[in-house]
């Protein structure tokens, strides 16, 4: 059963009309209204951070404060945002968590975004960031980890790098993740009335914005029409409400269909993203989030 303080957020989202945001953001060319794009000062509190630029663009570094790395994890994170927006205050929220939860490390870009850059900027400074990390990073205890627009980044790069022959990270772990950005999955219209956080409309123009022109079919962009043998070992969260989910449950049946071993958490009546929030659920899934990570 959905918990009283999601139902109520879930309603919160409704009022706020947040179903339209993206939409409006692109009429008004305004995309930083709750951006982030720095560590928050509790996030500077709680982890050591570093920040240098590659490309001409922040990449920042959270390493536990207080303790050392038990198991030398090293997480390379990207932050959603439907590719045209920065980092939100729940994204430090939920990493800070993670290193002080696992005693892991992260890697957080800020990757160029549209409609200033396209998916060719934003693949050429990760595909670097990931090449520098996985030469310095024992692959065994390398993990790749997105949410929204993130995760079909990450799951993307992965593909890149099985393509590139590049070695794969252990793990693969994607929240919300976007991964068609056609959205033409028939089930999205099915799903479409109970999400109040993304709209078709908005994510349509974001995703054209990011191509750049290109075929939204190709992989880089809709990486569920990419490889997924040879990949690291891929979990997926994401909740019931969200539109995202119908081409996250075909990623799932796709994987089954091809014997590839996928991790498929969907937790019903949730919305997009709820996992970084401090709601019952989002704990649950955090809770087997930091698990994953700390597993061999």
């Amino acid at each position: 059963m959905v918990s009283l303080e999601s139902r109520l957020f879930n309603v919160l989202l409704k009022l706020i009309n947040k179903k339209t945001l993206l939409k409006r953001q692109f009429k008004y060319n305004k995309f930083d209204l709750f951006s982030s794009s720095e560590p928050t000062r509790k996030a500077r509190e709680v982890c050591n951070v570093k920040k240098y630029q590659l490309q001409d663009h922040n990449v920042f570094t959270l390493s536990p404060k207080h303790c050392a790395d038990r198991e030398g994890k090293h997480i390379l994170y990207f932050h959603g945002g439907a590719y045209v927006q920065s980092f939100s205050r729940p994204h430090w929220g939920f990493l800070s968590m993670l290193v002080n939860k696992s005693g892991c490390t992260i890697t957080a870009p800020d990757y160029p975004l549209a409609p200033v850059h396209t998916y060719k900027d934003t693949i050429a400074m990760v595909s670097e960031l990931y090449k520098r990390l996985v030469g310095s990073v024992d692959p065994d205890k390398f993990i790749l980890m997105g949410d929204s627009a993130g995760g079909g980044l990450a799951l993307a790069l992965a593909q890149f790098m099985k393509n590139k022959k590049i070695p794969q990270p252990h793990r693969i772990i994607l929240l919300s993740p976007w991964l068609d950005l056609s959205l033409l999955n028939p089930e999205i219209r099915d799903i479409d009335p109970s999400d109040s956080f993304l709209g078709v409309d908005g994510l349509q123009l974001a995703g054209k914005a990011y191509a750049g022109g290109a075929h939204l079919h190709h992989y880089l962009l809709s990486p569920i029409n990419g490889p997924l043998d040879g990949l690291g070992e891929i979990s997926v969260f994401m909740g019931s409400r969200e539109i995202l989910a119908a081409d996250a449950r075909k990623l799932k049946a796709m994987a089954d269909e091809k014997g590839i071993a996928l991790s498929y958490h969907e937790f019903p009546g949730m919305f997009h993203t709820w996992m970084l929030l401090n709601l019952p659920e989002s704990r649950k899934a955090k809770k087997q989030i930091l698990e994953l990570i700390e597993k061999p």
